[in-house]
């Protein structure tokens, strides 16, 4: 049986998973690395129309994408904005940000997710210390002599019995896990997870509205649910926007079913028509909403980044640029092993990373959980607090420039 050798392995071929293996190529060129997905075909980037998925990406997340080489290619398709408007659906509490209050040409980029991820897997395609295995499930595995090997399912089903293919195995000396919420590798590792389901459902579209988005990113908070027009500006116009409905379950339910006119209305309704009507919606996506956190980020020989150790409720957008803040502080922590002379998977190395990321990554769940239950509540008290909030944080530069800082840098 054959068995491919590698330093550091990645389960997991989405943004989060590729922008690790493209950070640590560049940094660490003497480490050979590889990435398992599951996925068979490359992304592919329409020409004519947007993706439903997008990212808000911050400065800190662009400077990372930059570093690995990737950035070029997405650049082109991103939307800078400028402006973000946060209002309250039951009140007059509003805020607005603007990146002038902090002196800088952008707040961030709206970009699609598969834009992002055409990016970088081309740029792992070329790097030389990189190898991307497409159609890797995982079948089996097992530890020993200090390494994970990993065993695929073959795929094939034209073998004759008790002669199935055995595909070859890897072997790796550090595993990392990028797959997503249902992580495989967190699995393995037998951690469990801190669950809160939000029994809420993300419904994404792009939509054309009639008036320009003006480079802002728009959020209205519903009772039922934020919703969020997003701009896009990759394809010459400023008219459409991607669209996040986070609604609560029954609400959902019913969006679902409408047609696209009658979707279209309800958007402008819920969105108080403030970029006019809404003359087109495009195919429509739906998720359900939960939030996660594993108890432990990493194990024997492996650790978590991304989705597989943290999910977030959409409504700040910090998802992935979370999960880009753990690729930096695992690149950071392997580049500091090799200087000292230490293993890729020793554990005070992996325990390092984790305590530079869990306790941040648990104080923005807990965060994004307090703005969903008190954007949420409908009784008088909540609903003057929640607006006094918004009308005070407007009225103050400093405080507007301290979020804005810290969000930024996310």
């Amino acid at each position: 049986m054959n068995r491919k050798r590698q330093d550091i392995t990645i389960v997991g071929g989405g943004m989060v998973g590729m922008a690790q293996a493209a950070l640590l190529a560049v940094r660490h060129p003497q480490l050979q690395l590889s990435v398992l997905e599951a996925a068979t075909e490359a992304p592919q980037v329409p020409d004519e129309h947007y993706d439903a998925r997008v990212v808000a990406l911050t400065q800190a997340s662009r400077d990372l994408l930059e570093e690995a080489g990737a950035w070029g290619e997405i650049g082109l398709r991103a939307c800078p904005y400028t402006e973000m408007r946060v209002w309250d659906a039951e009140g007059t509490g509003s805020v607005c940000f603007n990146s002038r209050d902090v002196q800088l040409p952008n707040l961030g980029h709206i970009v699609e997710n598969g834009v992002v991820a055409a990016a970088l897997r081309a740029r792992l395609e070329a790097l030389p210390n990189v190898e991307l295995v497409s159609g890797f499930r995982l079948e089996s595995w097992w530890r020993d002599c200090g390494h994970w090997h990993l065993q695929p399912r073959s795929g094939r089903t034209d073998m004759p019995e008790g002669l199935e293919e055995r595909a070859e195995v890897v072997r790796t000396r550090l595993l990392i896990g990028a797959d997503g919420a249902r992580s495989k590798v967190r699995d393995l590792l037998r951690i469990r997870c801190q669950d809160t389901d939000y029994h809420q459902t993300a419904l994404v579209c792009v939509v054309r509205c009639a008036k320009p988005h003006r480079h802002t990113a728009w959020q209205r908070f519903l009772k039922t649910g934020p919703l969020a027009f997003l701009p896009l500006a990759g394809l010459g116009d400023d008219n459409h926007c991607a669209v996040v409905w986070s609604a609560d379950e029954e609400l959902a339910r019913e969006l679902v079913m409408l047609d696209d006119a009658a979707f279209a209305l309800s958007l402008e309704k819920a969105f108080e028509s403030a970029l006019g009507k809404v003359e087109f919606v495009g195919d429509r996506l739906s998720f359900p909403l939960r939030a996660r956190h594993a108890e432990s980020y990493f194990g024997p020989g492996a650790v978590l980044v991304g989705d597989a150790a943290h999910n977030i409720h959409p409504l700040a957008g910090q998802g992935v640029n979370l999960g880009l803040q753990d690729v930096r502080v695992l690149s950071d922590e392997i580049g500091r092993a090799l200087k000292r002379g230490l293993g890729l998977a020793d554990p005070s190395v992996l325990a390092r990373y984790q305590r530079r990321r869990r306790g941040d990554n648990a104080i923005t769940l807990k965060a994004m959980s307090t703005f969903k239950s008190l954007f949420g509540a409908g009784d008088l008290h909540w609903r003057w607090l929640r607006n006094t909030g918004l009308s005070m944080v407007d009225a103050s530069p400093m405080l507007k420039k301290r979020i804005i800082l810290r969000a930024m840098a996310v």
